[in-house]
């Protein structure tokens, strides 16, 4: 049987940049507008960036066994959340990072794994990252991926997508990023 997982709400894919005074200053300076200086893709280029789907109290989760609807707890999504790891970016000497990207994007993502004998809602494991501190919005949760019995899905998909708004890039400090990895300031010097 095949078991799908599909999420309903926002998507959003957001990047971090580190940059240097003079660029920060850019940065703030230009606004949207930086955004039309480079090709469109070229603010996700780094490897610091997410795209996944926002968990909000709007978001509609989904599972499916073939056609049986299963029971599934939305707050156990939240449950596996971890603060945003983006190594190359924490690991960076420059002193301010440049948040990017957008977080509107009204679609959704289906998640599709096949031979499935029974349904476990435990056998999930969601992998979702915090961009509280990043962003100053409390439980600012991010769906990247789902894992079922330890496995990744054998196939995923987007849908419904409706178009989206870049954000206003953000200047911040990179010691906020860096606590909150956990990281200790002096890690970069």
């Amino acid at each position: 049987m095949n078991l799908n997982l599909t999420i309903t709400g926002m998507c959003c894919d957001l990047a971090l940049h580190p940059v240097d005074d003079a660029t920060a200053a850019r940065v703030c300076l230009l606004g949207e507008n930086l955004y039309k200086t480079n090709s469109l893709e070229w603010w996700r280029a780094s490897g610091n960036n997410t795209c996944g789907m926002r968990l909000t109290a709007d978001s509609c989760l989904e599972a499916r066994l073939d056609d049986a609807l299963l029971d599934i707890e939305p707050s156990q999504v939240a449950t596996d959340a971890v603060t945003l790891t983006q190594r190359e970016c924490i690991d960076s000497s420059e002193n301010k990072v440049c948040l990017l990207g957008y977080d509107d994007e009204s679609c959704s993502r289906t998640w599709t794994w096949s031979d499935v004998g029974s349904f476990d809602p435990a056998k999930f494991h969601f992998i979702v990252q915090r961009w509280d501190h990043i962003l100053d919005v409390v439980d600012y949760l991010v769906l990247e991926d789902v894992l079922y019995d330890g496995r990744p899905a054998d196939g995923a998909s987007w849908g419904q997508s409706q178009g989206f708004t870049f954000r206003e890039p953000v200047v911040v400090d990179m010691d906020v990023v860096r606590a909150a990895c956990g990281v200790p300031s002096e890690k970069a010097a």
